[in-house]
């Protein structure tokens, strides 16, 4: 019996020769441009959550030393955030250029660190929506090949599927049409990027990574949104806030994001749109969009503001309710599921739910793990997630500390020595090493850190005690 081959992704240079208009077209758009490696970055000096910034010559400079920007993420239609590489493992830098304001400031996450922050991991799913058939290292967290990912932004592929098979039959081996797919399918295609939820949870066994255009994305993840509604603007919320919009809960599947959207040009088709059921609205001289879907403030991207696809009748934004309750958006909500979105909350009604949650893989345990209170129990769990997964960075910390103060120094240098092959920017395992090797070896431990992150006060302390010694 003859097997099937699976299509794989072959890069977006392949279609030019076939569709030349739409290739050069979507090359100039705000998503083929969504990531790349630093030519030049004007200087500039400023001031970002406290801290003293200086660029020059595609460097950061600040209070203790410097780094690279090696790559940016973001097209420049918000802003751009940078990522540093350092042996092949990718760290975001924590500052950002707003377009909108013209200003450098504090990367989201990164406006109330007392200290400056270097060791943020870059890891795939953080490429995934910015860049093309991205190259991470098996067994590492933010390891990557050189260069990171092959392609910048977003490519062909990402939309159309794999193209392998079509170049090589292009009559037999079709290439995806989102436009032609059921709702279901043809919605993943934007959803992929552009739905986040509260939680994205990927179901035991699948990698959200791993989905290609013309599947089910729920097949790979669930999307939890707040049972109450958000009732203020995320970055990528533009999927769910649409969905709770009276157009969209109206008019039902004719209405997405190819509605509006022509992502080869880009061009806005919003105000056709809005007057194909609107023919007698009021003021339809005036484009629809600047009242009804205005641009608000993102609560998750410090100077960024985002189109509102809740598309209000009037803008009314509110905080969050304290305690409002997760309700699956896509996919399933079963224990396991609604326990990791729990938790990945940092919500304590994720213990019943993860502990009836099927199957007891190691995601579920390890988040049991750090629930759990007896260190003789949380022990077996880490241990139990190191076997199905080896690589897990806070299983491999946190029982290498758990062995520690049972006096097993020897097992826990060796757990903490694979969490720094895993990220060296690791803190926390490079201070407990320091305290078990020798006063040679932990100088040399402390030092290789300190390239990573030139600004660790606490390595520096360290180092500074062992050299006195």
């Amino acid at each position: 019996m003859l097997l099937s081959v699976a299509a794989v992704f072959i890069g977006s240079q392949m279609c030019r020769s076939c569709y030349v208009g739409i290739f050069d077209a979507y090359a100039q758009t705000a998503m083929a441009k969504s990531s790349g490696r630093v030519e030049s970055l004007a200087a500039a000096e400023f001031t970002a959550a406290g801290h003293r910034y200086r660029i020059a010559n595609n460097k950061l400079f600040f209070d203790g030393g410097s780094t690279t920007m090696d790559y940016f993420i973001g097209s420049n239609a918000a802003g751009s955030s940078y990522v540093r590489a350092h042996e092949g493992h990718l760290f975001e830098v924590p500052v950002t250029w707003y377009a909108q304001k013209r200003k450098w400031d504090a990367s989201p996450g990164y406006e109330k660190d007392g200290e400056i922050n270097l060791t943020r991991a870059v890891e795939s799913t953080c490429l995934q929506c910015h860049s093309s058939r991205v190259r991470p290292v098996l067994g590492t967290q933010n390891r990557f090949g050189e260069p990171p990912f092959l392609e910048n932004g977003v490519s062909c592929e990402r939309c159309h599927g794999p193209g392998s098979e079509h170049v090589k039959n292009p009559a037999t081996a079709k290439m995806v049409n989102p436009v032609k797919l059921a709702p279901e399918r043809r919605d993943a295609v934007c959803s992929q990027c552009h739905l986040t939820g509260e939680a994205r949870i990927e179901r035991a066994g699948r990698k959200v990574a791993e989905y290609k255009a013309g599947d089910l994305l729920s097949d790979y993840a669930s999307y939890f949104v707040l049972k109450v509604g958000r009732r203020d603007l995320k970055v990528t919320s533009h999927v769910e806030k649409l969905a709770g919009s009276a157009c969209k809960m109206a008019s039902g599947d004719a209405l997405w994001c190819g509605s509006c959207h022509e992502p080869h040009t880009n061009a806005d088709k919003s105000q056709t749109a809005c007057l194909g059921c609107h023919a007698t609205s009021h003021r339809k001289e005036e484009r629809c969009v600047s009242c009804h879907m205005p641009r608000t403030k993102a609560v998750d991207a410090s100077h960024g503001v985002m189109t509102d696809h809740s598309i209000p009748r009037v803008q009314k934004v509110e905080a969050v309710p304290a305690g409002a309750a997760l309700t699956p958006f896509l996919g399933t909500a079963d224990d396991r599921s609604l326990g990791l979105a729990y938790a990945e909350l940092g919500d304590k009604r994720a213990l019943e739910y993860l502990l009836r949650a099927s199957p007891q893989d190691w995601p579920v345990q390890l988040r049991l793990a750090v629930l759990e209170p007896d260190a003789a129990k949380a022990a077996l769990l880490y241990e139990s997630v190191l076997k199905q997964n080896p690589y897990e960075p806070a299983a491999l910390v946190n029982l290498g500390t758990n062995l520690a103060k049972q006096g097993r120094r020897a097992e826990a240098g060796r757990l903490w020595e694979r969490a720094l092959a895993v990220n060296p920017g690791l803190e926390e395992a490079v201070l407990n090493l320091s305290l078990i090797r020798t006063p040679k070896e932990a100088q040399v431990i402390l030092r290789r850190y300190l390239e990573v992150n030139p600004v660790s006060r606490k390595a520096r302390i360290r180092l500074a005690e062992i050299e006195l010694r």
